[in-house]
Parts: structure tokens; C-alpha cells; sequence
């Protein structure tokens, strides 16, 4: 438990900071259930970030920059900071993303109107999701009622304090982050969540890679008896996660449970992470060659199938590859796994499946 003087010095703290970046905290309605950061400045200059950039450009970087939704917008060299805010839980929920930078308008799409003076910028064919130029430092991204609204908001500072007060201390912190708060007065309960989470009031994420990978979490559950199964279902992810380390790992993975909090936090060793990284090269290249296939599926509302991707692109991961036709068990054949060249399972097939 936090003495008084901690507590109020966190909270001073947490107001300067968004006192001195009001453009974040006057745009976030003051109904979000569900609030997400990413630090994109701090990824892209650490060693990390720029490995993964080398990556990207080297997997056909181009064409993915082209089918992300922000047309005109690099991603790499112009945002520095995005916030995600939504109402609720749902995925299909209608979402505001403000994106903090250096934006050229003249590189952005035509401006299809105008909104209090704000030019308003098609996203989409059917002109339903839209980009609003703020300032030189400010886009909103959405539906057109949500950034209607969040221009509505400026200088109203309507953001949630307990929202803005955890928001603050994260985003110092980790790379990305993310906040659940108030999602037991959520209008529909969230039958989509995993077993166990549909409890969950609430929830703190935040992750870092500055050398070591370090990741931590609290789930705040409605009773201790929620706690104490969510645990239950952490102790059982951790022994698959250690069931599947190859030697010796330092890997560590730590939860426990207080009250109504579930606390979990994970570290990785930076030589383990670069280890990975190394034996996974040509893995993380098909996958990324696949993103901008995967953004059309999803933009267009089809399923992705990787079937339709180029041989050129399939084969790059080599032995990390999926099985072919050939190596799959006929129907009702016998239960059987079958692994890759690093003994990593790639397809399970069940009787009469």
C-alpha cells in the first residue's frame, strides 16, 4: 500500500505530465472502458526497433507501409506516440486512435470536408472511417462521430482522472500499455473473453524492451475466488510455456493473487531474446511479407488464407514452414502431431477430424 505522500506525489506527478500533453487527455472521451499506448518514438530509436525496421524494409517494406489504413502517414519516421481508446471489450467496438507527430497535409488524402475548421480526411472507400488533421502534431483516426466528437472535447480535458492518473504512470514506463477500468458497468457482459477474464473488473498492461524483454500485468477480478482461478489457469500456462523451452532458459514468469488482484509479471534475458530472434529470422520475414495480404483481408472483411500468398513469399521460412498437403493424417486416421525440422508442433490432427 502506497503511503499518502507516494500517492500524492503519483498524482501531482501524473497531472504535470498530462498538463504538459494536454492534446491526449482533453481527446479521450470520458466513457472509455478501454485505453491502449504505444511509445512508437522509444521502439523505433532503441537497438531493438531499429533491427525490427532493417526487417521490415528487407520484407517487402514498401508495400506494407502502403496497406496500413493511414495513408500519407509514415508510421517509422513520423509518429511518435499513439492512444487507442474504446468504450468497450468488443474488437468490433468503434474505437479513437490519436496519433501524436510531425504530419505533412500535403502527403495525407484530399480533405473531404471540413469540421469546425478541422479538415477531415477519407480513411476508406465508403468514406465510414475517417482521419482528422488536428494540428501539424495531431490526427485523430475513426468514425466520423467519434472524431467529431473528440474535436468537440478540446480544451475540456473530459478524460476519466483515474484513467489519466494510470495512464500517466505507464506510459513513462513501458513501451506499450493498456487499461481495462469500469468493465463491470460494461451494458452487455463480454461473452467473447477468455474463460476466467469475463470476471475481471479491470486490468493494467504495460511492456518494455530496453535490453531485457520485461512485461507486467494486474487483473483486477469481481471476488477473491475469481483471483484465485485466474491463477490457476497462470500456473497452467506457465507449465506449457516451460514445456516448451528447448536447454537451459532464464526465462521468468511470476503471478500471484491479493485480495481481488492478480499479478503477473514476465522477464526475458536479452542474449535469450537475441537467441530467439536469430533462430526465428526466417519466420518473422513470412510473416511479415504476409501483413500487407493480411491488412487487405481484414480491410475488405475476408478471411486471410495464406494459401493465396506467393510460393516465393510461403518458402522463405524454410523449415519453419506449414506442413504441406502431402503430410497431413487422411480423415479418420489416428491422433498424431506432427513438428518441423526444430521439433516445434505445427498441426495436431484428431480422430475423425
Amino acid at each position: 500500500m502506497l503511503r499518502s505522500s507516494a500517492l500524492i506525489a503519483l498524482v501531482l506527478s501524473a497531472r504535470a505530465l498530462l498538463a504538459a500533453d494536454p492534446s491526449f487527455a482533453e481527446y479521450v472521451p470520458y466513457d472509455t472502458k478501454v485505453l491502449a499506448g504505444v511509445e512508437v518514438r522509444a521502439i523505433v530509436d532503441s537497438d531493438w526497433g531499429k533491427a525490427v525496421v532493417e526487417q521490415v524494409k528487407s520484407a517487402n517494406g514498401d508495400a506494407l507501409m502502403k496497406g496500413l489504413p493511414l495513408k500519407g502517414v509514415d508510421v517509422i519516421n513520423d509518429v511518435d506516440e499513439v492512444w487507442i481508446a474504446s468504450s468497450s471489450v468488443d474488437k468490433k467496438a468503434p474505437s479513437l486512435v490519436i496519433l501524436r507527430g510531425r504530419f505533412d497535409k500535403s502527403r495525407l488524402p484530399a480533405a473531404i470536408g471540413r469540421y469546425h475548421a478541422v479538415p477531415l480526411m477519407p480513411m476508406d472507400a465508403k468514406r465510414e472511417q475517417l482521419l482528422a488533421l488536428v494540428d501539424p502534431s495531431t490526427i485523430f483516426a475513426g468514425d466520423r462521430l467519434g472524431v467529431e466528437r473528440a474535436i468537440d472535447r478540446r480544451g475540456l480535458k473530459s478524460m476519466d482522472a483515474h484513467l489519466a492518473t494510470a495512464a500517466a504512470a505507464l506510459r513513462t514506463r513501458y513501451w506499450i500499455w493498456a487499461i481495462g477500468d469500469r468493465l463491470q458497468d460494461l451494458a452487455t457482459p463480454n461473452k467473447t473473453a477468455p474463460q476466467g477474464l469475463d470476471a475481471a473488473t479491470g486490468f493494467e498492461f504495460g511492456l518494455s524492451l530496453n535490453r531485457d524483454l520485461e512485461m507486467a500485468a494486474q487483473i483486477h477480478m469481481k471476488t477473491a475466488d475469481d483471483a484465485q482461478k485466474m491463477l490457476g489457469t497462470m500456473a497452467m500456462l506457465q507449465m506449457m510455456a516451460k514445456s516448451q523451452q528447448k536447454g537451459a532458459s532464464q526465462l521468468n514468469i511470476e503471478s500471484r493473487v491479493t485480495g481481488t488482484t492478480l499479478d503477473v509479471s514476465l522477464r526475458v534475458p536479452e542474449e535469450e531474446l537475441k537467441q530467439a530472434w536469430e533462430q526465428q529470422r526466417a519466420a518473422i520475414a513470412e510473416s511479415l511479407s504476409q501483413l500487407p495480404q493480411q491488412i487487405a483481408a481484414v480491410r475488405s472483411g475476408k478471411p486471410f488464407n495464406p494459401a493465396a500468398v506467393s510460393p516465393q513469399a510461403r518458402t522463405q521460412g524454410g523449415a519453419h514452414a506449414a506442413p504441406t498437403q502431402a503430410n497431413r493424417a487422411p480423415v479418420g486416421d489416428k491422433s498424431k502431431i506432427y513438428s518441423d525440422q526444430d521439433g516445434n508442433t505445427v498441426q495436431v490432427t484428431l480422430p475423425d477430424r
